[in-house]
């Protein structure tokens, strides 16, 4: 039977994604955080292609997630429905709308080793008989029990009959699928038939399906004779109001440590002087064999800001590091179950700036570094919301290379003027997500997320993620850093910076009180924010200059690799908009800062 299409559906967190990488061979993310799958993959499977979908947890077309699926199903085979054993109850509800739908469903029951650690069994024979649809018990992490389910996909998997309660009008000409959606109030559906549903049938239909599900449950598993005490208590720890601050704390003081000081500072300065005294030099002198050490096409590709040099600098020296420890420690939070629970603690905060939980992600690694952060705001579910994060880390959140400098400059001149940067910021924080809550159309969307048990990490899991991670970025990233660079030094050469530096210089001294040799550092500050802050140093600023530049140069535009992150990520458009008002943001606060801050 060659060319069949085979397509993965279960809900988030079953281990669908990881059943997907052992049928292909092809590794996916697999993910303890749900939610974590937000595009559709393909793989090889023999001469068929198998289909990775979202995890969604019922087929009503309400969400992007549901809407793929729903898309990818339609030109399904085989329709294997991935079903996590330890929560039978709650995937039977999908299940129960694969079967309705007249599909040729397998139902793969997953994390049997689980099941048997608790004591707890599945009569998948029985569920078999009650479905109608083979069933089969496997363990993804462990590869039992694959062959069989290699065999049921082999084998011509044959969908029931559609039942009287879910026909339509002949004339209609729907599938099961398009039927079951018209049933549950489908308004595409509706359109295209003309015709709506009972309303109120969709809210009958899932609470007779829900209560279908927990009695099907209650026939075939046999549960465990008693409950983990362990993780219960301590996931009442994590989510209480104190234990989850003092967990939230360890947790992103790790992170900031790792990734602010120990990656950010000790490792990518040592690859900076490895690169730029050695590998640059080096690279130079291959070039200068080929091309005019003094023409215009040597410096744009090894010039002071050139397109391999600085985009070298940039991949290699910055980008490498952070990234590989942005995803290291992002897998192994994963892993373990704790960023679900650490996002449902935060989200009564968020809710206050138009976000919810699932926000954590960013914010917080946005004091790594804005540029990964802002990768990560994929992740939340609407564009509001990533709008909100993006504003909120492209104009408040210094990144950790920018802050350590900062803080170095401001703990010379006394504490009223660290407290006095430290509150301007957190402050402009606060407000400015209040206002785009209140501005932007919409609400914030409510935070549903399952919480997965708290177990230890799965090494191999973890190592594969962050390489593959890794590789994806860089195959993404390196393109926007060398043809940024060439720009900026197309720039240079042209005489467009140091025209800028004239122009801008006296309205600088003007306006926020800084010499006018401060424009350099504004423009350093762009190819790297902590270039900027580090021209401060030679400048022999005042106190009240320290602490009216390092407000603005905060809030001044994101770094060249955040920059264009942004633009990719949220189009040209949004992205210039973001970028021209963190521009008046910044020259706005830092000249009331240079009128009223402190002398």
């Amino acid at each position: 039977m060659p060319g069949r299409t085979i397509v993965l559906v279960g809900n988030p967190n079953v281990g669908k994604s990881l059943v997907f990488q052992k049928l292909t061979g092809r590794y996916v993310e697999v993910s303890n955080f749900p939610g974590s799958t937000v595009q559709i993959l393909e793989g090889a499977y023999g001469s068929d292609r198998i289909i990775d979908t979202p995890g969604v947890y019922g087929l009503s077309r309400l969400s992007d997630e549901e809407k793929m699926t729903v898309s990818a199903l339609e030109q399904a085979d085989i329709v294997l429905n991935v079903v996590d054993g330890t929560r039978l109850s709650r995937d039977l509800f999908l299940t129960l709308q694969l079967v309705e739908a007249s599909l040729p469903v397998i139902v793969a029951i997953n994390m049997m080793d689980e099941l048997e650690k608790e004591g707890a069994t599945i009569n998948t024979a029985l569920l078999e008989e009650i479905l109608g649809v083979p069933v089969v018990g496997i363990s993804a992490t462990k590869g039992s029990n694959f062959g069989v389910l290699r065999s049921l996909i082999e084998s011509k998997v044959q969908p029931k009959a559609l039942e009287k309660s879910w026909q339509t009008p002949p004339s209609w000409h729907l599938t099961g699928l398009q039927s079951l959606l018209w049933h549950e109030e489908d308004e595409e559906l509706a359109r295209q038939v003309g015709q709506k549903s009972e309303t109120g049938m969709r809210e009958e239909l899932y609470i007779a399906r829900r209560m279908r599900a927990d009695d099907i449950a209650s026939r075939v598993l046999t549960p465990a004779s008693s409950r983990r005490q362990n993780d219960l208590w301590l996931d009442r720890l994590l989510l209480s109001p104190w234990g989850g601050f003092v967990a939230a704390s360890v947790v992103v003081g790790a992170i900031y440590y790792f990734v602010g000081i120990v990656v950010a500072g000790t490792v990518v300065d040592t690859l900076e002087q490895f690169t730029s005294l050695l590998l640059i030099p080096i690279v130079k002198h291959v070039i200068a064999l080929v091309v005019p050490p003094q023409s215009w096409p040597f410096r744009l590709l090894v010039g002071q800001y050139g397109m391999i040099s600085a985009g070298l600098i940039y991949i290699v020296a910055l980008l490498l590091p952070l990234v590989t420890a942005f995803y290291l420690l992002l897998a192994i939070l994963e892993d373990t179950g704790y960023l679900p629970r650490l996002a449902t603690w935060l989200d009564r905060w968020f809710l206050r700036l138009g976000l919810n939980g699932r926000a954590v992600i960013p914010l917080v690694l946005g004091f790594g570094c804005v540029t990964m952060a802002t990768l990560t705001t994929r992740a939340l579910e609407t564009q509001r919301e990533r709008t909100i994060s993006t504003i909120l880390l492209a104009w408040t959140i210094p990144c950790s290379a920018q802050m350590g400098i900062i803080i170095g400059l401001l703990s010379g001149v006394g504490a009223i003027y660290a407290l006095t940067y430290a509150g301007t910021i957190i402050g402009l924080f606060i407000v400015i997500g209040t206002i785009l809550d209140k501005s932007l159309p919409g609400r914030p969307t409510p935070l549903l997320l399952d919480l997965p048990r708290l177990r230890l990490p799965d090494w191999n899991n973890v190592l594969w993620k962050t390489q593959t991670k890794v590789l994806e970025f860089l195959r993404e990233a390196w393109p926007l850093f060398v043809v940024g660079s060439g720009l900026i030094e197309l720039g240079d050469m042209t005489g467009l910076l140091p025209a800028f530096d004239r122009l801008v210089g006296p309205f600088l001294q003007y306006w926020l009180g800084l010499p006018q040799e401060a424009t350099q550092s504004f423009l350093l500050g762009f190819i790297r924010r902590d270039f900027g802050a580090a021209g401060f140093y030679e400048l022999g600023l005042t106190p009240h200059q320290i602490v009216t530049g390092a407000v603005t140069l905060t809030l001044f535009v994101p770094c060249m690799a955040s920059t264009l992150v942004i633009l990719k990520e949220r189009g040209w458009r949004d992205g210039m908009l973001i970028w021209i008002g963190s521009i008046v943001l910044a020259l706005f606060v830092g000249g009331l800062m240079a009128r009223f801050g402190p002398v």
